[in-house]
C-alpha cells in the first residue's frame, strides 16, 4: 500500500491540483471498491460538491467537500490502489476503478489492479463508522506526543508481537508492512518479539529507529519526485530482499508469518532471544 512517506509526498500534490475544484462527472469503472454511506448514486452524491481540502488520516486520502448534502470522500488505497491526474482525453487503463471530472482539463482517476482498496462516499458526521478510520494512535513524527517514555507505557499494555503492534494504526501513526520491518532492522529486534519483553535499552532503540526510519523514507521519496502512482522501494534494506545477503553481517536476509502478515528481517542481526518455535532462524 502507499504508506504514510508516499502519502506525504502524494496529498500535498493533489490539493494543489484539485482544492477548488467541483465535481462535473463520475465514472464508476468498478463498482467493488465502493462503500456508499448515503442514499443515491455516486453521480448524485458528487457531482457538484466541490473539493475544499486534501489530507492525510492514517493512510486513508480523505477529500473534504463543500456542497449539499455534507459529504466526504476518503479513499483507503491499500494494497495497490494508486492515484494519477490525467487530461480527459488520456487513455483509460483497464485499473482505473473511479474517475471523478474536475474541469475541461482534468480528472482524477483511482486505480487498482488488485480490487482490494475502498472509496467511501460518507456524511461527514458519519465518517467514524469506517472501518478503521476512527482511532488514530500517537504520531511517531510528533516529537512532543512521541516520546521515549510514551513508547514505553503503550508497551507495557500489549501482549503482542513487535510486528503486529507497529501495524496497529490505533496504536501508533503509521506503519505499514515495509516501513515496519525496516525500523524493526535499524532497531535489531526480531519482528516475533513480545511487546512486554523489551528491556529499557530495546525501547530506547525503537523509539528512534521508528522515527529515523519513517523521515529517512519521507525525504527520499520527496527527493525522488516520482509520479503520483509510483511507489519508491529500490532503498529498503529488508523488505523485498529474502535470500540476499544482511548489508550489515551479510546473513541471509529471511521472512516470517506474523499474524498474517510477511515480516523480513535478517536473523543475525535482529535474532530472537528465545528462539521461539521449531525454526532456528540463524541457520
Amino acid at each position: 500500500m502507499p504508506e504514510r512517506p508516499d502519502l506525504a509526498y502524494v496529498i500535498p500534490r493533489l490539493r494543489e491540483a484539485v482544492v477548488g475544484r467541483t465535481i462535473a462527472s463520475v465514472t464508476l469503472g468498478d463498482p467493488v471498491v465502493l462503500r456508499l454511506g448515503a442514499r443515491g448514486t455516486p453521480e448524485d452524491l458528487l457531482v457538484g460538491q466541490t473539493v475544499c481540502d486534501v489530507r492525510r488520516r492514517l493512510h486513508f486520502v480523505v477529500f473534504d467537500l463543500d456542497g449539499d448534502p455534507d459529504l466526504t470522500l476518503a479513499i483507503h488505497p491499500m494494497l495497490a490502489g494508486r492515484f494519477r491526474l490525467e487530461p480527459p482525453d488520456a487513455r483509460t487503463t483497464k485499473d482505473t476503478c473511479l474517475t471523478l471530472g474536475l474541469g475541461p482539463d482534468l480528472e482524477l482517476r483511482y486505480r487498482d489492479d488488485k480490487r482490494m482498496g475502498k472509496v467511501y462516499v460518507m456524511p461527514t458526521a458519519q465518517l467514524a463508522s469506517i472501518p478503521g478510520f476512527a482511532k488514530v494512535g500517537v504520531d511517531v513524527l510528533d516529537p512532543k506526543a512521541f516520546t521515549v517514555p510514551v513508547l514505553k507505557r503503550i508497551l507495557a499494555k500489549r501482549r503482542d508481537q513487535l510486528k503486529v503492534f507497529l501495524l496497529d494504526k490505533a496504536a501508533v501513526d503509521a506503519f505499514g508492512n515495509a516501513y515496519a520491518d525496516e525500523a524493526l532492522f535499524a532497531a535489531g529486534l526480531h519482528p516475533k518479539r513480545r511487546c512486554r519483553e523489551l528491556s529499557d535499552e530495546e525501547i530506547a532503540r525503537l523509539h528512534d529507529a521508528m522515527v529515523r526510519t519513517l523521515r529517512h523514507a519521507t525525504e527520499v521519496v520527496a527527493s525522488r519526485e516520482p509520479a503520483l502512482d509510483e511507489k519508491i522501494r529500490d532503498f529498503l534494506v529488508v523488505r523485498n530482499r529474502k535470500g540476499e545477503p544482511c548489508p550489515t553481517c551479510g546473513t541471509t536476509i529471511r521472512t516470517a508469518g506474523v499474524r498474517g502478515h510477511d515480516a523480513f528481517f535478517c536473523p543475525q542481526c535482529q535474532a530472537d532471544p528465545k528462539e521461539r518455535g521449531l525454526v532456528s532462524w540463524k541457520r
